[in-house]
């Protein structure tokens, strides 16, 4: 019942969640770090947490004496919902996921980033690591929604550092030429991807070179990007696409 959870709601305000299931998607190495998918059951009584994957809101999860830390809900169904995150050395939140057991509760709350969209005829999406868990799922949404052509650079390490490969390969099957996928590894040279660092010629390369839109005005009002990593790169991301012509957040998918 509702006075049940208001009742069992923490001082944040959030609600106690059950894990369900666990699954790996990248193994522990020497130089990689692993990453779980947690499934949790909703919030008794409800089918849903309120937050919106599209428009990039975010699962606060409350970490024991520390503050709530946000993570990406990576994909929801009725009554279920999960969170895909990689585990940090002496990371506080993500050690603290990785030690939850199945049957056992978490307190969690949904939270709004308050963006706008923006829409536009072609967008573009630039993931670092384990920043995909946000943008293949917006990434999906715009394609449901509207009829922009859209583009994910997902920049990582290795193949090893990568997954989701079947979910990347059903997008490319159902969305056909509306949905184009490029990878860049740092630190492997591998058949079909690019290899090193993102940067300016890099984004005009892909982007601009899909789309045919480095020298029309007129298509370029029409581009929009999002990009996910720290905040570091994303503040750097603004400025590399600023400096080939795309001012943000005038192109931001979500401002």
């Amino acid at each position: 019942s509702r006075s049940f959870q208001s009742q069992s709601r923490s001082r944040w305000g959030g609600e106690p969640v059950t894990l369900l299931r666990k699954t790996q998607l990248v193994t522990d190495a020497e130089s990689r770090l692993p990453v779980y998918t947690l499934t949790f059951s909703t919030p008794a009584g409800t089918d849903s947490l309120p937050c919106d994957i599209s428009m990039g809101d975010v699962v606060k999860v409350e970490v024991p004496n520390y503050k709530p830390k946000s993570y990406s809900m990576s994909s929801s169904r009725p009554g279920e919902f999960d969170i895909t995150f990689k585990v940090y050395p002496n990371g506080r939140a993500s050690g603290y996921l990785n030690s939850i057991g199945i049957g056992q509760s978490i307190h969690v709350f949904g939270l709004s980033k308050r963006k706008r969209r923006q829409p536009g005829n072609f967008t573009g999406f630039i993931a670092y690591g384990v920043g995909i868990t946000e943008a293949l799922p917006i990434a999906a949404a715009e394609l449901v929604k509207s009829d922009s052509k859209v583009l994910l650079l997902w920049a990582s390490k290795t193949t090893g550092d990568t997954f989701w490969h079947n979910e990347i390969s059903r997008l490319r099957e159902e969305y056909g030429e509306r949905f184009e996928f490029t990878e860049i590894l740092s630190r492997e040279i591998k058949d079909g991807a690019l290899h090193g660092r993102i940067n300016p010629k890099i984004l005009r390369t892909v982007f601009d070179g899909a789309w045919g839109t480095e020298d029309r005005e007129d298509l370029r009002e029409g581009v929009r990007f999002l990009s996910v990593g720290t905040k570091e790169m994303m503040r750097e991301t603004d400025l590399m696409l600023s400096s080939i012509g795309y001012e943000m957040p005038k192109h931001a998918l979500l401002a």
